[in-house]
């Protein structure tokens, strides 16, 4: 089946890309995975509509509005609902109140030409399709010929996040290790991407064994490095293949969601896995 067109961007929004599940097995020639920095909000949303969890859908920060080009079924993250578009309706999609980042997902999938084997924007190394813009019309796949079971998603929004984290290749590298991660509460930064989130800076104490010059290593989505000036960064979907930053701690991979969607200003605690 020939994908049809289905939409066109009204108002592109901020930071808005197509993302699936990422592209994985080329980390190896400097190509991030990519994919959603919340598969597991990409995922809900696809589910709402009937699709496999690995169709793209549309990423954005908001301030989104898209239109129907023709009768389509969609679901958004801000309201976390499903809903039927008819030709010429128009839509907006924002981040949740408490939240970062919202999806869009359209029943049949955003329909781009994959490259390495994803429909993801790499926003990093600049591969897969372009960031979208203003007066761009999409393509949606065929119909997955699946039963609509929920017009709504459960809220999975709190206030308090906790992340669990493991010990990182360099956790002995500063003294008393992730202990100074846990000791405190962290305030997430307004210095986000999808390629990563900074927290504020802390006190973090070098031992001896640090003091060499310490040379590029590969990097997975979650490791926390700690900058020269103490700031923790999470690595997130679309974060470099190597860094020559210490990682003292690496995020339990089923808590980095709450984390990628936590605002700025908020604040976050560790704990041990």
């Amino acid at each position: 089946m020939i994908p049809e067109l289905a939409l066109r961007i009204v108002q592109v929004g901020f930071a808005t890309t197509v993302q699936d599940q990422g592209r994985s097995g080329s980390a190896h020639l400097g190509v991030p995975v990519a994919g959603a920095v919340d598969r597991r909000t990409h995922d809900l949303m696809n589910r709402l509509v009937g699709n496999p969890s690995d169709l793209a859908t549309i990423e954005t920060l908001g301030a989104l509005i898209v239109e129907a080009l023709r009768p389509v079924v969609v679901a958004r993250s801000t309201d976390a609902s499903r809903h039927t578009l008819a030709t010429g309706d128009r839509f907006r999609i924002d981040a949740p109140a408490d939240s970062v980042w919202a999806y869009l997902s359209v029943r049949g999938g955003i329909e781009v030409d994959p490259v390495l084997g994803s429909r993801s924007t790499d926003t990093l190394g600049h591969v897969g399709p372009a960031p979208l813009r203003t007066e761009d019309v999409l393509d949606v796949g065929a119909d997955p010929r699946t039963e609509l079971v929920a017009d709504h998603a459960p809220d999975r929004r709190h206030n308090d996040v906790t992340v669990r984290i493991w010990d990182g290749p360099q956790h002995d590298w500063f003294i008393g290790g992730r202990e100074a991660l846990l000791a405190r509460s962290w305030l997430v930064t307004n210095e986000l991407s999808r390629v990563g989130v900074r927290l504020e800076a802390g006190e973090f104490a070098r031992t001896t064994r640090s003091q060499s010059q310490m040379s590029s290593i590969g990097l997975v989505e979650g490791a926390i490095q700690i900058t020269p000036a103490g700031e923790p960064i999470v690595m997130l979907a679309n974060h470099p293949t190597t860094g020559g930053y210490p990682v003292i701690a690496v995020v339990e991979p089923d808590d980095l969601f709450d984390l990628v969607q936590t605002r700025p200003g908020a604040a976050i605690r560790f704990r041990r896995a």
